[in-house]
């Protein structure tokens, strides 16, 4: 995938370069020149406004969760002699003392590297954090801190080869997906059961983070034979969803099920949705008239639907990047089975360990068929699309663990980009008026970098730079082009350079807008 990381160890910052990559002659000096052309206007920066309204929570005794208001390009953090920049407003810091007070600063930071006053909050996790959030749980809380906790007899995975891996979190590590999609069938089932304090027949609770803005989870309840189909982005029949995206939360039920008229009352909760880096805990909870979502313990969504299944199966799907932190089953308690499913593209057979088998197949109007295999069955024969269902004893590993590469922590976001358009507002790939001002807009999504340049038909027009009262962040800059200096009907080319604050290989975009041959 082409993606960058914003590093965010204590001051580490590495950019991972996957764009058009362009090479620098001569030695750059230390600092970069600010230089505007003639005939480019600057449009100036507000000065970064210290943030506002700071909270802090725990989801583990050893981590805080740091939230406040604002709205600038980033944020820089700072506690115990440590720093780290961040392009929300929340940061997660784990690996801490639980019972040590942490006193933490938070900057906001300018598109060219200026600091606000510090907005400062202290905090001890350990008064923080609940430990009682998994009473309701049964089972062992899966942790997914390495291999193992993808073990092929609690999980079958559907995802490109070599996109998990391990980021680092705190002392530990959790599982990062940088993948387009990735899914998780657990072959653990919720069994419902008679409602709990709080009215619940079952649960599945899920700690996630995301990775970009595009970041979407799912976490879905599959009735039976449903788990054993491939991921699509078709609703199964009688599936109930917990959808998270950077937007929000919603719960995503099958139109046939029952409604009920069942009014919740959602919870005060300013931000519902995917962190970028930091983890929340939902918790999707079944009771019998309504699925509700809640996140951090606040109800944020809710659909007035009854579950007739007596047995789901969760599957968790991450499409776009995050990590995993954990997850957990609330209900009548349940054996894990290993199940092994394979596509029957060729002849396969059946093991030799197998305690029972069954021939799973799509079939058209949203339909599943299922047969089962006589005892003793050894050899099955081709039957695209259909799916070879395979139960094995307890203690059978149906698959090996996956390899999982260490990867770099951070906050993966995209590279710089370019927009062009005139201030009558019309744009590419429409010819530009030749008169007025045209509006040059660069989004630079990287962290460290030492400026900007930026260079039309070869020639540079603007230096920029971006690290004056510290290291640079994400951030948008606007320049306003004087179209009567431009050539009429020609085609511009503007070239946009970060350049990093090694004097490195700068990332570059580029792009090309017509300019209308009459004044």
């Amino acid at each position: 995938m082409d993606r960058r990381t914003l590093a965010g160890g204590l001051g580490g910052l590495a950019l991972v370069v996957a764009a058009v990559v362009a090479l620098r002659t001569g030695d750059a000096p230390d600092t970069l020149k600010r230089e505007i052309d003639d005939g480019v206007e600057a449009v100036q920066q507000q000065e970064p406004v210290k943030p506002a309204n700071a909270r802090a929570q725990a989801l583990d005794a050893d981590a805080l969760q740091i939230a406040w208001n604002g709205s600038a390009s980033a944020y820089e953090v700072r506690w115990n002699g440590n720093e780290q920049l961040v392009p929300g407003p929340e940061v997660e810091i784990p690996g801490l003392s639980p019972e040590e007070q942490v006193e933490v600063e938070i900057r906001a930071v300018s598109a060219t590297g200026k600091r606000s006053e510090p907005l400062k909050i202290a905090a001890t996790p350990k008064d923080l954090y609940d430990d009682k959030w998994d009473d309701q749980l049964v089972g062992q809380v899966d942790r997914f801190d390495g291999p193992e906790a993808l073990d092929p007899r609690k999980w079958r995975i559907e995802a490109e080869p070599e996109c998990l891996g391990l980021r680092p979190f705190g002392p530990s590590k959790r599982i990062d997906v940088d993948c387009s999609m990735a899914a998780f069938q657990s072959n653990t089932p919720i069994r419902f059961g008679v409602p709990a304090s709080d009215g619940a027949t079952g649960r599945a609770v899920i700690s996630v983070a995301g990775a970009v803005e595009s970041s979407h989870v799912q976490l879905t309840l599959l009735p039976d034979p449903w788990q054993y189909l491939n991921e699509t982005d078709n609703q199964p029949r009688g599936a109930v969803s917990l959808d998270i995206t950077t937007q929000g939360t919603r719960i995503v039920a099958d139109p046939d099920l029952p409604r009920t008229g069942k009014q919740v009352q959602l919870g005060d909760a300013p931000l519902t949705g995917l962190v970028a880096g930091v983890r929340h805990r939902w918790e999707m909870r079944v009771l019998p008239d309504a699925v509700l979502a809640l996140r951090d313990g606040v109800v944020v969504a809710y659909e007035p639907v009854a579950i007739k299944e007596p047995v789901v199966h969760p599957r968790i799907r991450i499409d776009g990047g995050g990590f995993l932190d954990a997850f957990g089953v609330g209900g009548v308690p349940e054996r894990c089975l290993p199940t092994e499913v394979i596509p029957l593209l060729r002849d396969a057979e059946v093991p030799e360990d197998a305690v029972a088998a069954k021939i799973v197949t799509p079939e058209p109007g949203n339909q599943v068929g299922v047969t089962d295999l006589p005892a003793g069955t050894r050899k099955v024969a081709a039957a695209h699309p259909a799916q070879l269902v395979v139960f094995r004893k307890p203690e059978s590993r149906p698959g090996t663990l996956p390899k999982l590469a260490d990867r770099p922590g951070g906050i993966k976001i995209g590279g710089p980009r370019l927009h062009v358009m005139h201030e009558d507002g019309s744009r590419p790939p429409q010819p530009l008026p030749h008169h007025g001002r045209i509006l040059v807009t660069a989004e630079i999504n990287a962290i460290g970098h030492r400026g900007i340049e930026l260079e039309l038909d070869g020639r540079r027009i603007v230096a920029l730079p971006t690290n004056e009262q510290g290291a640079a962040v994400p951030g948008r800059h606007e320049f306003w082009l004087d179209a009567k200096k431009l050539a009429p009907g020609s085609h511009a080319r503007l070239k946009l350079s970060v350049l990093p604050a090694d004097h490195g290989e700068p990332v570059t975009t580029e792009t090309v807008f017509e300019l209308g041959k009459t004044p």
